[in-house]
């Protein structure tokens, strides 16, 4: 399959492919809507929607099959109301009349050449069998500890949009929060989100909870739009993710890590062979990691009873030290910068999900400074 495709039945718009000096195929609308099943889907899907002026009922199921697929619209007009749906949907062009090739070219030479780049930033989503088994402790830590190995801050989102603890934990006085973001998302760019999150002084950047006290659950393609913006800007974007949120859980298309967080307690055991059959089925095996927090060597369930029950094995096992654990969130200093036998094993947990092992083993080089923005 080539890079580009198009789904039009418009007979001038390959005439302006050509134009541009780009080769594009043409696609049915059927043939769209199976793209992922039956063949290799392109870089760029190019869908003209100028009949309708709305967006395909098929592209959202589309879209979280194939996440990696950037699609760009061809409109009579631009309107702030279709652009805001089309946003939250993941759209990353949109091109009004009058179509040009040179508006063609400037678009999908954009996304062909940047896509690789833009995707590289890495995400790790933390989800916990039930409350209180550490998955907010674990997600701070593993935040800090990334961006001292890396050198570079990571984003730490509380997808709690109220009554979260990340800023807590992270010692941070946040001004904004991820409500503001989701609320604002079509102002959502650069400066924007970089106004939005608060610098710790672990060197993350915090994107935290609202204060507001009503729960507020925001629609999965908000949540998905945020992240997979975040991605673009961040080499690594680190979330806290609500377990009872379905929306939030299922927004998780650009993680590349997803960690399930228990505990040896039966009733969390129990909890995560639930949500580790739901998460299995939405995102596939090769992404879930179970990680068993707290573990203690003599506890009447093994690690090998947890890892029977929930279907998956243990990734890591995290030992119990409730005073450090205590101690960390009283300060607002997580443990990993500390030197006691959790904080070494926090280390190598973070370096281990967040794929940085190698990164670290060599310095930069000034081609791959130059291919990230500054967030």
């Amino acid at each position: 399959m080539n890079q580009i495709s198009y789904v039009s039945t418009d007979e001038r718009l390959q005439e302006l492919f050509k134009a541009a000096g780009l080769k594009a195929t043409r696609l049915s609308e059927a043939e769209a809507r199976t793209l992922g099943k039956t063949v290799d889907a392109p870089s760029v899907l190019v869908l003209d929607v100028r009949p309708h002026h709305a967006l395909a009922p098929w592209l959202v199921d589309l879209q979280k099959r194939q996440p990696g697929l950037s699609v760009v619209l061809i409109v009579s007009m631009l309107d702030a109301k279709f652009m805001l749906e089309a946003m939250r949907a993941g759209i990353k062009e949109c091109l009004p009349e009058p179509l040009s090739a040179r508006a063609l070219d400037e678009a999908l030479r954009r996304l062909v050449v940047g896509e690789h780049r833009e995707r590289a930033g890495q995400m790790v989503a933390f989800v916990g069998a039930k409350g209180g088994v550490g998955t907010t402790t674990l997600a701070a830590n593993v935040a800090t500890a990334v961006t001292k190995a890396i050198a570079s801050p990571a984003l730490l989102v509380d997808l709690h949009v109220t009554r979260g603890d990340i800023a807590v934990f992270m010692g941070a006085e946040a001004r904004f929060s991820v409500l503001d973001a989701l609320e604002n998302l079509h102002k959502v760019d650069e400066s924007f989100l970089a106004g939005l999150v608060e610098k710790s002084a672990t060197g993350v950047h915090v994107l935290a909870s609202s204060t507001r006290s009503t729960p507020i659950s925001a629609p999965a393609a908000d949540v998905r739009t945020l992240l997979d913006f975040a991605t673009r800007r961040y080499k690594m974007t680190v979330i806290d993710v609500p377990r009872s949120d379905l929306a939030a859980l299922d927004s998780l298309d650009h993680a590349s890590t997803i960690v399930l967080v228990t505990s040896q307690e039966l009733s969390s055991v129990r909890a995560a062979a639930a949500t580790a059959a739901m998460l299995r089925q939405r995102y596939g095996a090769h992404k879930l990691k179970v990680v068993l927090n707290r573990y203690d060597k003599g506890g009447s369930v093994s690690s090998k009873d947890v890892a029977r029950v929930i279907g998956e094995p243990i990734a890591h096992l995290i030992p119990s030290d409730y005073r450090a654990a205590c101690e960390a969130v009283n300060l607002g200093r997580p443990i990993v910068l500390d030197d006691g036998r959790l904080s070494k094993v926090l280390r190598h947990v973070a370096v281990e999900l967040a794929g940085v092992g190698k990164q670290t083993e060599q310095q930069p080089t000034m081609l791959s400074r130059l291919s990230w923005r500054r967030a």
